[in-house]
């Protein structure tokens, strides 16, 4: 059940690229050709009477202004890339022009100019991410790159729709300001907002996907370093059966308990070696001696003690004799 319904969410991300690159080329190819039914789409249509060089009714597309004959766009050859939605660059003139369109001349061009390129590059960017994906079903290598891409697809995406409808907007409300007819051609701009859904879809679904992935690579990672760690080399978490050595490199071996009794009155020796006879020179004089400190071993910790291989102990004796030792 899990499989099917993750199986159904990526078919419909396929469609989802897919459409949005269909949506992408039919605002693209608007007013480029005569056929139905791309002869009807528009951005604004407008009454343009009385003003030099433009017919009655004129449509403004995504390549230039078209007349409008029998409820057809019909496009001269006038087109060009990046045409703007200014009446007075349009017809070069100033004459009858409503008066926002030279007061704010600046708006209007820069706004459906930059429109324009971002429609192109917001294509580019879907266009490659919808055959990425396409691959990502074979190599999820691919996730990353289709979500970088179809993050910047997504951000032009919006950007061109944005800046469209704001030109086409105040076009509509400046002709309307001059009482002159004006509408927005619902299909386009209908088109355009779908565009706008279906790529934020595909960007929401991709980054579900490249998150799930990089997620399941972290744990699954985290699970296999915990496996390398607890093999033959790395048995930290294991209880060792061979029993730990209790001295540490640095500590003194444990020097042998000396009778210091003197019952066979034979001559006595002292922590130096010495005999009392060699040392005091009579055996009647009693003989001071300092108590015999042995050190003792340096406890290690056992957790301290488990090292990785084999340990290797040094063991170091004094043979330096203490000078607190010498009787008196």
């Amino acid at each position: 059940m899990k499989f099917s319904a993750k199986l159904i969410w990526k078919l419909v991300t396929l469609l989802f690229f897919a459409g949005n690159v269909l949506l992408l080329i039919l605002i693209i190819i608007s007013g480029t050709t005569q056929h139905y039914p791309v002869n009807r789409f528009y951005w604004v249509e407008a009454d343009t009477t009385g003003i030099p060089n433009a017919s009655t009714l004129t449509r403004w597309t995504f390549w230039g202004a078209c007349d409008r004959v029998n409820d057809k766009t019909v496009c001269s050859q006038n087109l060009s890339p990046a045409y703007p939605i200014s009446p007075v660059d349009n017809f070069n003139t100033h004459e009858n022009v409503p008066h926002r369109f030279i007061s704010e001349r600046d708006a209007y061009y820069y706004l459906s100019r930059f429109a324009f390129c971002f429609f192109w590059i917001a294509l580019a960017f879907v266009g490659i991410s919808f055959i990425l994906f396409i691959l990502t079903w074979v190599s999820g290598t691919l996730l990353q790159v289709v979500f970088i891409l179809m993050g910047f697809g997504c951000v032009f995406n919006v950007c061109a729709v944005v800046l469209q409808t704001a030109v086409t907007v105040m076009t509509k409300s400046a002709f309307h300001g001059d009482d002159r007819h004006s509408k927005i051609g619902a299909s386009l701009m209908g088109i355009a907002w779908a565009s706008v859904f279906v790529s934020i879809w595909e960007f929401v679904s991709v980054a579900f996907w490249y998150t799930s992935r990089k997620l399941r690579e972290y744990y699954e990672g985290s699970s296999l370093t915990e496996k390398h760690h607890n093999n033959f080399f790395h048995r930290d978490n294991e209880p060792l059966n061979v029993p730990e050595p209790l001295m540490s490199p640095d500590a003194y071996s444990p020097v042998p308990n000396i009778n210091m009794s003197n019952d066979n009155n034979g001559p006595m020796i002292n922590p130096s070696g010495v005999t009392n006879n060699e040392t005091l020179g009579s055996p009647n004089l009693p003989i001071v001696q300092e108590p015999i400190t042995t050190p003792l071993p340096a406890v290690v910790p056992a957790e301290e003690s488990r090292h990785k291989g084999i340990n290797f102990f040094t063991i170091r004796r004094s043979h330096k004799p203490n000078p607190d030792d010498v009787s008196v």
